[in-house]
C-alpha cells in the first residue's frame, strides 16, 4: 500500500472530488443554519415532523420486519455462509468490543445517566391507561431496553450483511456504500453519478452523526473535568477535549485497527466493567438487580406494543418523538457502523454476526443502562437526586457528574467516568475515519487499510466541524434533525442494496444444502 501511495497522485488513488465536495456541503450547511437561524429551525421542525409523524408507521414495520428477516437469515441455510476462507482475524472479546464501541459511541455513557429521565417525565401509558408512580419507573428503564436493544441493533446489522458479502464472496475490493447498488442499479450507474450521490448521502449522514456525538460528549467530558479540578467549564475547554481526544484517536488511526483500536476497545471493556461494578456494588445492589430483571421482563412482555404503539387516539406524541425518532436515528448510524464492522468481520459466519449484534450488543447496552437508570432511579426514591426534575430544569450536562459524586471515592469514580466516555470518543470516531476514508479509497484489498495520511485528515475534519459548530453558535437540535434527514434516502437505498443482494446470495449459494455450505465453511475455516 504505501509503494502505491508513492508511486500515484492522490486524484488516481482517492475520490478527492467527493471528499471536498461532501466537506464544502456539509460547512455550507452550517454556515447557512448559522445565518437563518430561524429558518434553520422551521425547516428542521418540518423534517422531524415528517420523520416521526408522516413516516412514523412505516418506519416502525420497517423497523420490525427487519429484525425478524435477520433473525429468519440466521437459522436458515445462509447464516451458515463463512466470510472468507479462514479463521476469524480477531478474538471474539477484541470483535464484540470494536463492534459495541462503533455501533453505539459515547452516546451510550451521555444517555445512560438521562434518558430513563425523559422518559420518566414522558409517562407513556401502558395499554392506554395511565400508570402509577411504581409503574413510571419500570417503563423508563424498559424503553431504554427497547430503544438501545434488539431492534436498535438489528438496524445497524441489518447494513453489515452486503457490505461483508459484497467484500469477502464477491472479492471486490471496493469498500464503499455505492457500489453496493451495483448488483440492482449496474455497475455503471454505480460509479456514475447515481453513485457519487450514494455515497455523499453516506458521508453526511457519518459526518453529521458523529459531529452531534462529539459535541454532546465533549461538552459533558468538559463538565466533568471542570467538576474534577474545580474549574469553570467553558468553550475554550470543550475545545481542548476534542483536539485531546483527536490526539487519541489520530495515534491509534495511524497504529490500525490491530494495534491501535482493538487495544483500546480491549481496554475500554474493562473499565467499563469496573465502572459499572462499582456503582453495583456500592449502591442499592438489589435494587439494580431487580430493577433490570423486571425491566428486561417488561420489555419482553410488551415488545409487540411498544415496536407498534402509535398512539393515534391520546396522540401523546411519545412513540414518535422517541420509538420513531430513534429507529430513524439508527439508520443514520447503519451504514457507517456496517461497514467497519464488515471490515472487522473477516472469518466470521452470518449468524455469528447476526446472533453477536443482537445478543451481544444488546446484553451491552442493557447492563449499561440498567446499572446506571436504576442507582438514579434509588437516589430519586431516596430524595438524594432528582433526574428527571434536574432535566426539566435544563441541567442535563450537570446530571452525570451529580450522579458521580453521590458514590463512594468520587474523584476516584469521577476519573474512571471520564476515561470511559474518552475512549468511547475515541473508538468512535476511529471508526468513522477509517469508513470515510474506506468510501474514498477507489481501491481496498481485504488485508489493507486505508491510508494513514488520509484517517489522519478525517481524524482533523471530525474535531474540527464540532468545534466550528460550537462556536458560530448553530443550534445543535437543528444539525440534529438535517442530519436525520438522510434517514428516508437510506431506508430506500437499504432496499435497493438489499434487491441486488439477496439476487446475488440465491445465485451463489441458493443450489446448495445447508450441510454442503457448512462443510464449504469447515474447509475454509482450516
Amino acid at each position: 500500500m504505501q509503494e502505491q501511495e508513492k508511486k500515484g497522485k492522490w486524484t488516481e488513488r482517492y475520490e478527492v472530488g467527493l471528499m471536498v465536495i461532501s466537506i464544502a456541503l456539509i460547512l455550507a450547511l452550517v454556515v447557512a443554519l448559522t445565518l437563518f437561524p430561524e429558518e434553520g429551525k422551521a425547516a428542521a421542525a418540518g423534517v422531524m415532523a415528517f420523520l416521526t409523524q408522516t413516516f412514523g408507521s412505516p418506519m416502525m414495520l420497517i423497523a420490525f420486519g427487519v429484525i425478524v428477516f435477520l433473525i429468519c437469515i440466521c437459522f436458515m441455510k445462509y447464516g451458515e455462509i463463512r466470510f472468507g476462507n479462514e479463521k476469524p482475524q480477531y478474538s471474539t472479546l477484541s470483535w464484540v468490543a470494536m463492534m459495541f464501541f462503533c455501533g453505539n459511541g459515547a452516546g451510550t455513557v451521555y444517555w445512560a445517566f438521562l434518558e430513563w429521565g425523559h422518559f420518566y417525565n414522558a409517562a407513556p401509558e401502558l395499554n392506554g391507561v395511565p400508570v402509577s408512580e411504581a409503574m413510571r419507573y419500570e417503563l423508563a428503564l424498559s424503553y431504554d431496553f427497547m430503544h438501545w436493544g434488539p431492534t436498535a441493533w438489528a438496524l445497524l446489522c441489518v447494513f453489515v450483511l452486503p457490505f461483508a458479502y459484497h467484500y469477502y464472496i464477491k472479492k471486490d475490493d471496493e469498500l464503499k456504500f455505492s457500489v453496493l447498488c451495483k448488483y440492482t442499479v449496474g455497475e455503471k450507474r454505480a460509479k456514475g453519478w447515481f453513485g457519487k450521490i450514494v455515497d455523499f448521502i453516506f458521508i453526511f449522514a457519518a459526518v453529521g452523526s458523529i459531529s452531534i456525538t462529539a459535541g454532546t460528549s465533549a461538552t459533558t467530558i468538559a463538565a466533568g473535568i471542570a467538576d474534577l479540578f474545580g474549574i469553570s467549564n467553558s468553550f475554550a475547554l470543550s475545545v481542548v477535549v476534542l483536539l485531546g481526544v483527536a490526539v487519541i484517536y489520530s495515534i491509534t488511526s495511524v497504529l490500525g485497527i490491530e494495534k491501535g483500536m482493538r487495544k483500546i476497545s480491549d481496554f475500554n471493556v474493562y473499565f467499563c466493567l469496573i465502572l459499572l461494578a462499582f456503582i453495583l456494588l456500592v449502591g442499592p445492589t438489589r435494587f439494580i438487580l431487580d430493577s433490570i430483571v423486571n425491566s428486561v421482563g417488561l420489555m419482553m412482555s410488551e415488545y409487540l406494543r411498544m415496536s407498534f404503539w402509535t398512539d393515534p387516539v391520546a396522540q401523546t406524541g411519545f412513540p414518535q418523538a422517541w420509538t420513531t425518532f430513534y429507529w430513524v436515528y439508527w439508520f443514520v448510524f447503519g451504514p457507517f457502523t456496517g461497514l467497519f464492522v464488515a471490515k472487522i468481520s473477516r472469518g466470521r459466519k452470518v449468524k455469528e454476526i447476526i446472533a453477536n449484534m443482537l445478543i451481544s450488543g444488546s446484553l451491552g447496552l442493557i447492563l449499561f443502562f440498567g446499572i446506571v437508570g436504576a442507582y438514579e432511579q434509588s437516589l430519586r426514591i431516596d430524595g438524594i437526586l432528582d433526574v428527571p426534575a434536574m432535566l426539566a430544569n435544563g441541567q442535563s450536562e450537570e446530571i452525570a457528574m451529580s450522579v458521580v459524586n453521590t458514590l463512594p471515592f468520587a474523584k476516584v469514580a469521577l476519573v474512571l467516568y471520564l476515561l470511559v466516555i474518552i475512549l468511547f470518543l475515541a473508538t468512535t470516531l476511529d471508526a468513522c475515519s477509517f469508513t470515510l476514508s474506506s468510501t474514498v479509497s477507489k481501491k481496498l484489498r481485504a488485508e489493507e487499510e486505508p491510508s494513514k495520511k488520509l484517517k489522519f485528515v478525517w481524524c482533523i475534519i471530525l474535531v474540527l466541524i464540532p468545534i466550528a459548530v460550537s462556536y458560530i453558535g448553530t443550534d445543535m437540535d437543528t444539525i440534529k434533525s438535517i442530519v436525520l434527514a438522510t434517514g428516508l434516502p437510506l431506508v430506500i437505498l437499504l432496499f435497493v442494496v438489499y434487491y441486488g443482494f439477496l439476487r446475488e446470495m440465491r445465485k451463489d449459494f441458493g443450489h446448495k444444502t445447508k450441510q454442503q455450505i457448512m462443510e464449504e465453511s469447515k474447509l475454509e475455516e482450516t
